[in-house]
């Protein structure tokens, strides 16, 4: 039983991982980043259901995202959620 326990926690970090672009392919395997903190708030502290948005980025934006997420120690998709945010109050559809 704790096999797959620990398989689903695996499971449920490598999705973290994937949604959040924090990977890096070597070979045909995928490497963690080593500074990696899940974004996903954990089981239980959510007030609603979260679904995964994918987002195209050039090069020199996610690079930016990715320093500041780094200088400000969160995770790249919280700096995002807390963009959209504060980008959608102050800014009402007309």
């Amino acid at each position: 039983m704790s096999n797959a326990r620990d398989r689903e926690a695996r499971y449920e970090r490598l999705a973290d991982v994937v949604e959040a672009g924090d990977y890096e392919v070597v070979d045909r395997s995928v490497e963690v980043r080593p500074d990696y903190q899940p974004g996903r708030p954990r089981r239980g502290d959510a007030t609603e259901e979260t679904r995964p948005l994918a987002v195209r980025l050039t090069e020199a934006d996610r690079d930016r995202l990715a320093e500041y997420a780094e200088r400000t120690g969160q995770p790249m998709s919280a700096v995002i959620r807390a963009a959209i945010d504060e980008y959608l109050s102050n800014h009402p559809a007309a």
